[in-house]
């Protein structure tokens, strides 16, 4: 188990004032990693100094402070800190020059960043000179104005038997930010090469990005696009260095794996029913049986007819909302919660005693800041798909991610993660050429396997309709196909956010035995079929399984996951505590 050090006083203060406090998000971002952590305040982690790793994401005010740590990291333990040096610089062998307020990571052939391929936009780094000649440090800074510098992204240095890192970015106000973006209030910036005119005077999400389009875009053909998960991937750096750090530390690292079974990934369609015509709805749901696809068709209102409304629930697909604040269809669609809860309500009525859990608004439209999450949350939506790009140039992974994420709330709500998720969707239609094409579908669908996401693609029946007959049929099944060949299986909206809380309420940790052999101890309210679960491993090691309870073990293998090395075990559990107690294979 990992120990986060942290200030809840800053945050006290940082609230009362009206700021956002980003630390307390990399609760969030471990607990979609699927690794346990306990949280502690200064004064009582210099009273325990818990052995291990612990990461410090809060300033620390105190006499003791500085000596704890140094005797902490010189007895073996790890100690990370993220986006500063909180009193530290000593110990993590580093002076302090400024801040570089946006930027981005340049990592060359750091080994830790190895087949990683994005940009690593990143906020709130500082301006950090080595000044130990022993310090390791791994790749460089460029400010915005595209000054690059000679500051570290990582170092690392021993003292004694331990390690003192330090990542230097603020991870937790980088994944905020390009999750959820800026408060949309006026149109965004259009891209430079016009592949993104998103100034058209609609307001979406895509208005509030952060991402550059020049430093961020990559292309598959000829048209740029947000190509490459930023925020994935600084969780598989993340995931490596935690990995080294407490494998340094003589300890291990256990993980609840994303998906059920050992799947590697999630496919994902959508459908948003523009214009409700029941012979395109017919078509489209020809092609998903024919691709064995069930999917989430987010309604508009008025809605469907009822004998497609039957099929739709007939043939195991899910149904949502498809919000229109886009003032047609009906008379209540303008940008207002009354209008939401009206268009909720309709739908509702229509399949009764089928909640609708899952929303994705008209043209992705978006206006304010976390507003609409407020609108979900009292409404009940569980799964909010608004987040993406509107133009072929911004598709991709505008918000960073393809895995689904809890949204941060603002200031006066305490910086509280939302009680639903929000899952971007990728792209439109593909093969429309205008949106996203063939090839540019599978490059996606590939990068999402490659970080275990969720591939999720956005086909309109209408756009179908359009098309030259079996256009995007075809390549639906295919998609369908491919995915599977890549270890994935394709859900809905719902099935994916309950198979989130169900790993959520799950709890693990491992514990070195005085034989040597290694106690893995989960925790559930419930009974879960298919848990897999990751045990870190060093280099050609296997373990055995010595004996188990409170559990039935369906399979073990050594697999990579985020480019290290782990025994993953397939479990049904038992509701209550069980234990599985490994030992060194015997060769």
């Amino acid at each position: 188990m990992l120990h986060v050090i942290w200030n809840p006083e800053d945050k006290e203060r940082l609230n009362r004032e009206g700021r956002d406090c980003y630390a307390p998000y990399l609760k969030e971002i471990l607990n979609d990693m699927g690794i346990g952590y306990q949280l502690w305040n200064c004064v009582d982690w210099i009273d325990v100094r818990p052995q291990g790793v612990s990461i410090v994401i809060g300033g620390i005010e105190h006499d003791g402070w500085g000596g704890a740590c140094r005797a902490y990291v010189e007895s073996g333990n790890s100690l990370l800190t993220i986006g500063g040096t909180y009193g530290l610089e000593k110990l993590l062998g580093v002076k302090t020059e400024g801040c570089i307020t946006e930027g981005w990571i340049e990592w060359g052939d750091a080994p830790i960043a190895e087949s990683l391929s994005s940009s690593f936009h990143c906020f709130g780094a500082q301006f950090l000179e080595g000044v130990d000649s022993d310090i390791r440090q791994y790749g460089t800074l460029t400010r915005r104005n595209g000054v690059r510098t000679t500051s570290p992204a990582l170092t690392l240095v021993q003292r004694g038997q331990g390690l003192a890192a330090m990542l230097n970015f603020d991870l937790m106000k980088t994944v905020t930010l390009i999750q959820q973006g800026m408060p949309v209030i006026v149109d965004g910036v259009v891209a430079p090469d016009g592949t993104g005119g998103i100034d058209e005077g609609i307001l979406k999400t895509d208005d509030g990005s952060v991402l550059d389009w020049v430093r961020d875009r990559a292309a598959v053909e000829q048209t740029p696009f947000y190509l490459y998960p930023i925020i994935d991937e600084m969780r598989c750096l993340l995931n490596r260095l935690l990995v080294h750090l407490t494998h340094h530390a003589g300890e291990r690292i256990v993980q609840k794996w994303f998906w059920p079974s050992g799947i590697t990934a999630i496919g994902h369609i959508s459908h948003d029913t523009d214009g409700n015509d029941a012979g395109q709805a017919e078509m489209m749901l020809n092609w998903l049986k024919r691709a064995d696809v069930r999917s989430t068709w987010c309604i508009i209102m008025p809605g469907y007819e009822q004998k497609i409304n039957d099929r739709i629930v007939a043939d195991g697909h899910e149904v949502a909302l498809h919000y229109n604040a886009m003032g047609e269809e009906i008379a209540e669609s303008c940008w207002s919660e009354a209008h939401f809860q009206v268009q909720h309500t309709m739908l509702q009525a229509q399949f009764p005693g089928r909640p609708i859990v899952s929303n994705k608004n008209h043209y992705l439209r978006w206006e304010g800041d976390v507003q609409f999450y407020h609108w979900c949350e009292r409404a009940g939506i569980k799964v909010e798909q608004s987040k993406g790009g509107t133009k072929r140039g911004n598709k991709g992974f505008l918000a960073g991610t393809c895995h689904p994420y809890a949204p941060m709330s603002g200031a006066g709500d305490g910086n509280r993660c939302f009680d639903l998720i929000s899952m971007p969707t990728l792209a439109w239609d593909p093969p429309d050429a205008d949106r996203c094409t063939e090839l540019e579908a599978f490059a996606l669908l590939e990068r999402c396997r490659d970080v275990y996401g969720v591939t999720h693609f956005l086909l309109h029946p209408a756009a179908m309709g359009l098309m030259t007959e079996g256009a995007m049929g075809e390549v639906l099944v295919k998609l369908a196909e491919h995915g599977r060949n890549c270890g994935m299986e394709w859900w809905t909206s719902e099935e994916i956010w309950r198979w989130r809380q169900t790993r959520n309420q799950v709890r693990m940790e491992v514990r070195r035995n005085a034989d040597d052999a290694l106690t893995v101890t989960i925790a559930s309210e419930e009974d879960v079929c298919g848990l897999t679960v990751l045990l870190s491993v060093g280099k050609s090691e296997e373990l055995a399984i010595r004996q188990s309870q409170g559990c039935s073990v369906n399979g073990i293998r050594l697999v990579s996951r985020f480019g290290c090395a782990y025994m993953e075990f397939v479990l049904d559990v038992r509701q209550g505590t069980g234990e599985i107690v490994f030992a060194k294979a015997e060769k």
